[in-house]
């Protein structure tokens, strides 16, 4: 597992209020300068959610990290500049949209100035790429691999280190792949697939002994949420050597697996199982 890029990094991108494309600050009305402002001369804002101690509920969207277009008539194409924005009325800055060496950010704030998510494009191509949000058991960074406009990428980081604990491969909106490390100790340990498109985990490969080699790959052959079969690297020689077959479930369930997974998150509810009862106030499209 990669450490995310650029934004820190959503994900997982996640929540209640999905940021729209077409909050990015316009150009014309913006303050350009060759540096950003002081900091005395910025509006008061909450710090980077990274290490912001406890975060504020999950904000983007499961399928969407706030990709858009930067404005299309830029006077100072190329400049930096710096634009806080009141978009709605209340006298209080809601977004602010910067360029600095040529990254476009936008970092959306809300009415008490938590930043709930900041948007990049990295590249210059008018498409937000990245969007990072503090959720509620750490920070999403979501991506866009393939400027498509959709998340294809999003990595849980713990919110004190920034190490990458989760990360999910998301296709047509649903996760099909997910590495997570359980140990904490940078490198994951259980890598779960989606191999037949069902919205449902499968597979399950297991690197017990930490050592980045996976032991143990258990398949759900018929799509029962028990394990049929079983195969093992006995030598540690990166070659599944032995093999075994149960209809008896004594090889275990893809649940305890699941149960790594928030009970709030999306997954569960693409999967239809639930390791716990959900949130009354859970958002059905929270990837985080």
């Amino acid at each position: 597992m990669s450490n995310p890029r650029g934004a820190q990094d959503n994900q997982t991108t996640t929540g209640t209020t999905s940021p729209s494309p077409n909050l990015t600050g316009d150009p014309q009305d913006a303050t350009y300068t060759t540096t950003a402002p002081a900091a005395s001369e910025q509006p008061p804002v909450a710090a980077d959610p990274v290490g912001a101690g406890t975060a504020p509920g999950p904000i983007a969207t499961d399928t969407d990290p706030g990709t858009g277009t930067a404005g299309e008539t830029d006077p100072a194409a190329g400049g930096e500049y710096y634009s806080p924005r009141d978009v709605d009325g209340d006298g209080n800055v809601d977004l602010i949209h910067t360029r600095i060496e040529g990254v476009e950010t936008i970092t959306h704030i809300d009415e008490d100035g938590s930043i709930t998510l900041v948007e990049q494009d990295t590249d210059g191509n008018g498409t937000y790429e990245t969007g990072i949000a503090p959720t509620a058991t750490g920070i999403r960074l979501a991506e866009d691999l393939d400027d498509d406009g959709t998340v294809d990428l999003a990595t849980h980081l713990d919110p004190a280190t920034g190490a990458p604990v989760r990360q999910d491969v998301i296709e047509d909106g649903r996760i099909t792949d997910t590495r997570l490390d359980t140990t904490a100790d940078g490198n994951p340990d259980v890598h779960l697939i989606d191999s037949n498109g069902d919205g449902r985990f499968d597979t399950a490969l297991l690197d017990t002994d930490l050592d980045g080699i996976t032991n143990d790959t258990l398949v759900d052959t018929n799509g029962d949420g028990t394990f049929d079969l079983r195969t093992a690297d006995t030598d540690n020689d990166g070659t599944q050597e032995s093999f075994d077959t149960a209809t008896d479930g004594h090889l275990g369930s893809i649940e305890q697996f699941e149960a790594l997974i928030p009970a709030e998150d999306h997954y569960h509810e693409q999967a239809d199982t639930y390791p716990t009862e959900t949130p009354a106030d859970q958002t059905a499209t929270d990837l985080a």
